[in-house]
């Protein structure tokens, strides 16, 4: 109830649902600068997915006019939504988004939802992963399936995609899990190391250099594929088990824009997507596994999305 709260102190601040519309943008679009926004603090996910974008496309002249990024964080980026939503009609605005997007309105009637919003483009998806110490009782996953034990399961906190591909696990597969969240990725790879837990759900970035190194093995990957950091992790549909879920990363536009803006958009990430230097200085370095679609296929995806959030986390007891 407190986060509640929270959220709706902070968006009385922000005058959410009384939006101010600007004026209809000219014909040369953009007329003027653009701006980024993060709903998280410097340094975070959001953060790092812009700065980097906005120094690819500035570098690569995809764009020629300045870009600044800013953060406006809080709420679970109920606070950048609600920012964002008093720039109706601004093609000029452009914000990073992820789960929480479309969580937080779950969780808390902030008033709006992805829905109010220009959906332009998935860029990337931070896949989850089945991860075991590799001296742990459940060194494949054959011995996780044939066991009738109550798994211990760690990962980031309740409700987070971590907890909900692990009740969607239990589900596929007839198994019991107990999900135990942590505060960050440092805390469950601990807990992990010392054999805490039978497995983790988790992203690659989080465990890459342990798999290496050979102390966890990874089991399974969400993905519909197997991806290039980890090839030799077979993926969970190749295992009759059916999740494709991911943490996806990507970016959404003020509702109202004209078409033009968002035709613009639209290209622009599809050139920044194609791009050598993109792929160097963003996706291979943050682990980030490349996953591009755009427009009315980033909206249904979004909507897809919102479904089975919406429906895990009712069988959790987490919402209404």
């Amino acid at each position: 109830m407190h986060f509640i709260f929270r959220i709706c102190g902070i968006l009385s601040v922000f005058g959410l649902g009384m939006a101010v519309v600007t004026p209809a943008l000219s014909a040369d679009f953009p007329n003027r600068s653009l701006e980024f926004v993060a709903g998280y603090k410097p340094g975070g996910g959001h953060d790092t997915l812009l700065r980097s974008m906005a120094k690819v496309l500035t570098e690569q002249s995809i764009v020629k006019v300045p870009i600044n990024v800013i953060n406006k964080p809080g709420g679970s980026s109920a606070v950048s939504m609600g920012y964002l939503n008093t720039k109706k009609g601004d093609g000029h605005y452009l914000m990073s988004i992820t789960s929480s997007h479309l969580t937080t309105p779950l969780y808390a009637d902030i008033g709006i939802d992805y829905a109010d919003f220009t959906p332009i483009a998935r860029l990337g998806v931070d896949p989850e992963l089945l991860v075991v110490n590799a001296s742990g009782k459940f060194p494949t996953m054959d011995d996780i399936l044939k066991s009738d034990k109550v798994f211990n399961v760690g990962g980031s906190g309740t409700g987070s995609l971590e907890h909900i591909v692990a009740v969607q696990f239990g589900k596929k597969t007839g198994k019991k899990i107990n999900y135990i969240p942590f505060q960050g990725d440092g805390e469950v790879v601990a807990a992990l190391l010392s054999n805490q837990l039978d497995f983790i759900m988790t992203n690659p970035g989080a465990v890459l250099d342990y798999i290496k190194t050979g102390k966890f093995k990874a089991l399974g990957i969400s993905t519909e594929n197997r991806i290039e950091a980890l090839p030799a992790v077979p993926t969970f549909k190749e295992q009759n088990i059916d999740i494709l879920l991911s943490l996806y990363r990507g970016v959404t536009a003020p509702a109202d824009i004209s078409d033009e803006a968002k035709q613009y958009w639209i290209d622009k990430m599809t050139e920044l997507n194609a791009s050598p230097a993109w792929k160097q200085k963003y996706l291979q370095p943050n682990s980030v596994v490349q996953a591009f679609i755009a427009g009315d296929d980033f909206k249904q995806y979004l909507k897809n999305m919102q479904a089975v959030y919406k429906t895990t986390l009712m069988e959790l007891g987490l919402i209404k």
